[in-house]
């Protein structure tokens, strides 16, 4: 597949632009979001979906990294949405995904960082006890930090751990007795990460055939959404340090025409455009086939992807500064926002080394 966007893509890309250049980091993007239909790109006609591309999907996660708008898409759309669509029942996919993929209900996805697993036990509910716990119920006990927009979340989607590599997936509104969600002090103020502890609440089985396998397909497609964030990030970092290089003047000139400030900002773009090429080639194949086949590959450029883009933003965010001097460290100034994004994008489902091995795995399997 070329790595290269379609003309439809460019044109949505520069839509995005234009309708969130104003936005301010942290500025709340969901009814433009919902307006314009984006939350039904991912999915399939049959639960309303658009049939788009998983491309399609990459171009708004970069739209949404370059601004830093706040909106529940990547928990609710990206994380949740392709879970259940990939890994749950027919009941759920027909009954519950319509919701997510309108935007009309958001969900958030409870899982540790290798999406396959979490911090959560449960027990089988008693078919023959009270209220609406059934043969087909769990009660959830347990933990979970980091859990993207968890305290906002209408649904819970909980992946639970059943021993021997087994997986269950749950759901259990997130207002329901025994959830308790609570939001510490966050290093990103525009993505809320929430602490999710289950005191014996009732959820629903949700599990659809071979979720532990599906799951690693989806949590391939999650690290390439947020690769494709992290260079949306980037590029706006760049961007805010080459019109400040191009005004800024210092001892009677533009540091814009200094050889040390060219060369950091010509190294700041070809590494965001070999971390595009890579999210672009990897959301190739994140399009390709259904969930399960192809996973091997699919998580070797995922990784790859995650590594590069990781580098990318993590380089841009501190190097802009650099490049603003002490401007650059006030909170006044949206740069401060872009590092903590980067910082907190890098450790989120694991950091660099984790995928950086991955990388090194697959380039060494031949």
């Amino acid at each position: 597949m070329p790595i290269n966007l379609t003309v439809e893509q460019k044109d949505l890309a520069e839509t995005l632009h234009q309708m969130w250049a104003g936005f301010a980091p942290g500025e709340d993007a969901w009814p433009s979001i919902r307006e314009l239909g984006l939350t039904e790109i991912p999915f399939p006609a049959v639960v309303g979906g658009a049939d788009g591309s998983f491309r399609d999907l990459a171009v708004v996660m970069t739209g949404l990294g370059r601004t830093l708008a706040s909106a529940p898409f990547f928990s609710s759309v990206v994380m949740a949405g392709l879970a259940m669509l990939e890994a749950a029942d027919d009941r759920t996919r027909r009954e519950v995904l319509p919701d997510i993929v309108s935007g009309s209900r958001t969900a958030a996805l409870v899982c540790g960082p290798t999406i396959a697993g979490s911090s959560i036990s449960a027990t089988a509910a008693d078919p023959a006890g009270a209220g609406s716990a059934g043969g087909g119920d769990l009660i959830l006990f347990g933990t979970q930090h980091a859990v993207v927009d968890g305290a906002s979340a209408d649904l819970l989607v909980v992946v639970v751990p059943t021993g021997s590599s087994g997986v269950d997936l749950a759901l259990v509104e997130g207002s329901a007795a025994g959830v308790e969600r609570t939001v510490g002090e966050q290093l990103d103020g525009t993505r809320q990460l929430a602490t999710v502890t289950f005191h014996g609440a009732v959820a629903r089985r949700i599990s659809g055939p071979d979720v532990a396998a599906r799951l690693a397909d989806v949590r391939s497609r999650i690290l390439i959404a947020l690769a494709a964030e992290q260079v949306g990030l980037a590029r706006s970092c760049l961007e805010l340090a080459v019109d400040y290089a191009r005004t800024r003047q210092q001892f009677g000139r533009t540091i814009g025409s200094f050889q040390g400030i060219k060369h950091k900002l010509v190294d700041l773009l070809v590494a965001i455009e070999l971390a595009e090429a890579t999210v672009l080639d990897a959301s190739g194949e994140a399009g390709r086939g259904e969930a399960g086949r192809g996973a091997a590959e699919l998580a070797d450029r995922a990784a790859a992807a995650r590594v590069l883009a990781t580098r990318a933003a993590m380089t841009a965010a501190e190097e802009s500064i650099q490049v603003h001097g002490g401007i650059g460290f006030t909170w006044e100034h949206p740069l401060h926002h872009y590092f903590r994004r980067a910082k907190a994008d890098q450790l989120l489902f694991g950091d660099d080394a984790v995928h950086v091995q991955a990388v090194g795995r697959s380039l060494t399997a031949s």
